[in-house]
């Protein structure tokens, strides 16, 4: 295969699990403004909106204040925004071009609907309609894609390679749904810490993450700082745990034919010891240093992707 189809096919993948997880915390989050008696301020839910979508500076560099309509199209919408929803499934439609002959007619039909479907939107819908249907319209979008990806593909590298990226995408995504929400419950009165307003905080986690419903039905109990990292960080069989993503990882790296020594500094060496590392850890193992644990998780993603494009996916 040539690195650029493998390029294109990885970043497909990254791309299409970068606009849901975006598109879905974008809407829990405003929801979450909306909701009573928990309320949270609309100035509190714009941050960290711009924060997870890591566009808090650039927004502040084209606007002088928090205005929900402007960060709302600024995340959704802006076409100068290459960290937007539709700059993001302009990426998986141009990817999916590249590779029109290596992926199936009925997923390559299903990449461009959404693609129409989110590009006809303009400004004044959006505001009219607001963003939960926007945001429902991508999640839908992508879960269809992402079955077609499962359903109609080969499993060779071609479908090897965009899970790769959907999976290390999500890992990245996770990490940083979990570090935008600590940051925000560090932002809480401290008098309220240990309270429904804090357990509130970790229930728009889970549902940021699509996770709630499962995380109710393993635990049957209400969320907490304790039990909701422990499911999002190390449960090894849910499938939006970074500790599950990072198995697929590993063992897709393992599958797709590289042609590498296994030694220290390849990314078989560096996506297995992420992944073996977490298997033997807990939650305990993170108390007093939680946001320097995610922050060198996210880091090594990182790593790990730059690697992966500068060996094998560089053209």
């Amino acid at each position: 295969m040539l690195s650029r189809i493998g390029n294109s096919l990885f970043w497909m993948g990254r791309y299409i699990e970068r606009a849901e997880h975006i598109a879905r915390y974008t809407k829990v989050q405003y929801v979450s403004s909306l909701d009573a008696p928990l309320a949270q301020s609309k100035d509190f839910v714009l941050e960290s909106i711009l924060s997870m979508a890591g566009v808090y500076y650039k927004y502040f560099g084209l606007y002088p204040q928090l205005n929900e309509e402007d960060v709302i199209n600024f995340v959704t919408l802006e076409e100068t925004n290459p960290f937007s929803i539709l700059s993001y499934i302009s990426g998986i439609r141009e990817n999916a071009r590249g590779t029109r002959d290596c992926i199936s007619l009925e997923l390559w039909e299903a990449i461009n609907q959404c693609y129409h479907r989110v590009n006809s939107y303009s400004a004044a819908r959006l505001q009219s309609e607001g963003v939960f249907r926007i945001a429902k319209l991508v999640e839908e979008s992508t879960s269809v894609i992402k079955g077609y990806i499962d359903n109609t593909l080969i499993r060779n590298e071609v479908w090897m390679l965009i899970s790769l990226g959907i999976h290390l995408e999500r890992a990245i995504q996770v990490s940083l749904i979990l570090l935008t929400k600590i940051r925000d419950i560090d932002k809480i009165d401290k008098e309220k810490l240990g309270g429904p307003v804090e357990n509130y905080q970790w229930t728009t986690m889970l549902k940021s993450a699509e996770s709630f419903d499962m995380f109710k039905r393993y635990y049957a109990a209400n969320p907490n700082r304790r039990n909701t990292l422990e499911f999002l960080i190390f449960n090894p069989a849910f499938p939006k745990s970074i500790s599950f993503n990072l198995n697929y990882i590993h063992k897709s790296i393992r599958d797709i034919a590289f042609h590498e020594k296994k030694e220290a500094g390849s990314i078989n060496f560096m996506a297995g010891k992420m992944a073996n590392s977490f298997k033997y850890m807990t939650i305990e193992d993170t108390e007093g240093g939680l946001t320097e644990f995610l922050n060198k998780t996210l880091k090594d993603l990182y790593d790990l992707a730059n690697v992966l494009e500068e060996k094998y996916l560089n053209f």
